[in-house]
C-alpha cells in the first residue's frame, strides 16, 4: 500500500526558502519505499491522488484569507508545516496537524495546539572531504583562514552589507571573508553592489569573494567545507521561525557560530555551535574572535539531523491521520 503526499507550496518553482524546503521534502520522501509525493500549488492535480496534504505555510507567502480557502476545499487531512507561526493561531481548531521546526515557535501561541509534532528543519548532509582539494576545486586560497556564510543574499533579514562592513573592517591580512549567498526570487536589491563597494573601500578585493549563483545542494555543501568557520545572522528576532540555511551550514561539519536568537535556537542547541550577541556589530566582534582564537573543531557528525533520516518522521506523523 503506498501512501499519496500532496505537498501544497505557494512559492512553487521560485527561488526561496519555502520552495527548497518543499522540492526537498518531495525528493527525500520519493526515496522511501511506498511513498508518492508531489509538489502543487494552488489545486491538486486531476491525476493525482493525495492520502494528506503537507502544507507549507509563511504568512508572507499565503494570507490568512488563502489558507482558510484552502482548509475548507479539502478532505484530505490538512498537516501545515509552520515555516512561520503569524496569525496561525486562528486556525488551530480547522487544521488536523502541526509541524514546528523548534520547541520555541510554540512561545509564539497563546495556547497550545492541539495536535503538533517537533521536527527540526532536516539538513543536506554530504560527505566531509578534505578541505585544501575542496578549496583548490572552486579556485579559493589554500594559505588564508576563511570565513563564510550562505543562503540567500536577500529577503531573509541577514542585513548582508552592514555585517560585511563590520567584518572587512576589521580583516586581517591573512583572513579571508566568502559569501555564499544565491540571488533570491526577489533579486538582490542592490546588496552585491553594496557588498562589492565596501570591499573595494576598504581595500580587500584579495581577500573576499561572493558567489551569487544557485548550486546544486552538494556543490553548496562543499564550498561550505571550504570554510574554517561559518556564520549565521538575521534580524528575526520573535519566536515564529526557525532558520533551515543555519541547520544546512551544520550539515557542511563546519564550525558555526549563530545569533542568540529563537530563530536559530536548535542549531544553537547542536554540540560544536557557538553563540554570538545579537547585536549585529557586537555579533562580528563575537565571529571573529572566534576565528581567531577559538576552537574551530568540526561540528560533531551532523548525520541525525540530514533529510534522510529527518524524512522518516514526518511519514511517521502523516501516517497518523490516515
Amino acid at each position: 500500500m503506498s501512501l499519496n503526499i500532496a505537498i501544497q507550496v505557494s512559492s512553487l518553482g521560485q527561488r526561496c526558502g519555502i520552495y527548497t524546503y518543499a522540492y526537498r521534502l518531495e525528493k527525500y520522501l520519493n526515496k522511501l519505499n511506498g511513498i508518492n509525493a508531489f509538489m502543487f500549488a494552488e489545486r491538486i492535480p486531476r491525476d493525482k491522488k493525495a492520502d494528506v496534504i503537507s502544507l507549507q505555510y509563511e504568512p508572507g507567502l499565503m494570507r490568512p484569507q488563502t489558507l482558510d480557502k484552502l482548509l475548507q476545499k479539502y478532505v484530505e487531512p490538512i498537516i501545515i508545516t509552520a515555516h512561520h507561526t503569524g496569525y496561525l493561531e486562528q486556525f488551530f481548531q480547522s487544521i488536523d496537524g502541526l509541524i514546528l521546526h523548534s520547541e520555541s515557535q510554540l512561545k509564539a501561541f497563546k495556547s497550545e495546539p492541539w495536535d503538533y509534532r517537533i521536527i527540526p528543519h532536516p539538513a543536506i548532509v554530504f560527505p566531509k572531504k578534505d578541505k585544501k582539494k575542496l578549496r583548490r576545486k572552486y579556485g579559493l586560497p589554500t594559505d588564508m583562514k576563511i570565513l563564510g556564510t550562505a543562503g540567500f543574499i536577500a529577503g531573509t533579514g541577514k542585513r548582508l552589507p552592514e555585517i560585511a562592513r563590520h567584518l572587512l573592517k576589521e580583516l586581517a591580512d591573512d583572513e579571508y571573508l566568502y559569501f555564499i549567498t544565491s540571488y533570491w526570487k526577489g533579486g538582490d536589491f542592490g546588496y552585491e553592489q553594496a557588498i562589492r563597494d565596501t570591499v573595494k573601500r576598504y581595500g580587500k578585493e584579495n581577500q573576499f569573494r561572493i558567489d551569487t549563483d544557485f548550486v546544486p545542494e552538494q556543490t553548496l555543501n562543499e564550498k561550505m567545507q571550504c570554510c574554517d568557520l561559518l556564520f549565521a545572522w538575521s534580524m528575526a528576532t520573535e519566536p515564529g521561525s526557525a532558520s533551515g540555511v543555519a541547520m544546512d551550514m551544520i550539515g557542511s561539519y563546519t564550525k558555526l557560530v549563530v545569533k542568540d536568537s529563537p530563530h536559530y535556537s536548535i542549531p544553537a542547541s547542536i554540540d560544536g555551535v557557538e553563540v554570538g550577541r545579537a547585536d549585529q556589530k557586537e555579533f562580528a566582534e563575537d565571529v571573529l574572535k572566534l576565528f581567531r582564537t577559538g576552537d574551530l573543531s568540526d561540528i560533531p557528525d551532523p548525520r541525525k539531523y540530514s533529510w534522510e533520516n529527518l524524512v522518516k518522521d514526518y511519514v511517521e506523523y502523516f501516517e497518523e491521520f490516515l
